[in-house]
Formats: structure tokens, sequence, C-alpha cells
């Protein structure tokens, strides 16, 4: 996120987003994962192939889906390491993606942090 020569950031007048000071996370068991089928259904809508039935085998479609972390378990938090790749973070099977992938940057530095860390904060 930061270089070793970065300048601080104009907004961050208090230097607590410095690069040793902050831990990137991902949070899983914020949405339950789409089956295959689910998956094949939304992005072939519209299309010829939208009509064609059988393409998965559903049951096996749902037992692979079932394997992650369940949605009912709320919030858990999994802090990435710095030299780790995004995409290798994206190929995570326990990081659902509701929309657009979504990173927390916190900064050690901030009463914040301790809140988060407790476990004490969920997303608006």
């Amino acid at each position: 996120m930061f270089s070793e020569s970065c300048p601080p950031l104009p907004w961050d007048k208090e230097h607590s987003y410095t690069r040793d000071a902050v831990e990137l996370y991902y949070e899983v068991g914020s949405a339950a994962p789409l089956s295959k089928n689910e998956v094949l259904r939304h992005l072939l809508e519209g299309t010829a192939g939208s009509l064609a039935e059988g393409i998965c085998d559903e049951e096996k479609d749902v037992q692979e889906s079932n394997r992650g972390v369940s949605a009912g378990k709320g919030h858990k938090w999994i802090k990435i390491e710095e030299k780790k790749p995004l995409h290798s973070v994206l190929r995570q099977p326990d990081l659902v993606i509701p929309g657009i992938p979504v990173f927390y940057v916190v900064s050690r530095r901030t009463t914040f942090y301790r809140v988060f860390r407790a476990g004490n904060w969920t997303p608006p």
C-alpha cells in the first residue's frame, strides 16, 4: 500500500497510517456463497445458454458451496500478510465477495484498532 519512501498522507495528521502501523483484513461469513448453478444462471442470464438445463450437478454443487464459513456465525476478520498478492487473497475459499471485494485497512495506532481486534465492530 505504501512504499518505503512514501511521504506521510496529507489527511493523516497524527501519522497513524504509516507502512509499519497498518494491517489489512478481509471479512469472512458476511454472505452466503452462491452455488455453481446460481453463478451460471447469473452469468448466462439473457443469453441462449440461459435456457440450457442440467449444466451442473445440483446436489454436488450444494455440498461444495457449504464447505465455507456459515453466514450465521457472524463477522470474522482474516489478517492479510503484507507480501501476499491480491490474486492469492481473492482465491481464498472462505472469501465470499458480496458484490465487490472489500478490504479493511486498520492502523494499530488508533483507538479503533482495539475495538476492531476485540470483535466489537461490524460494518454499517
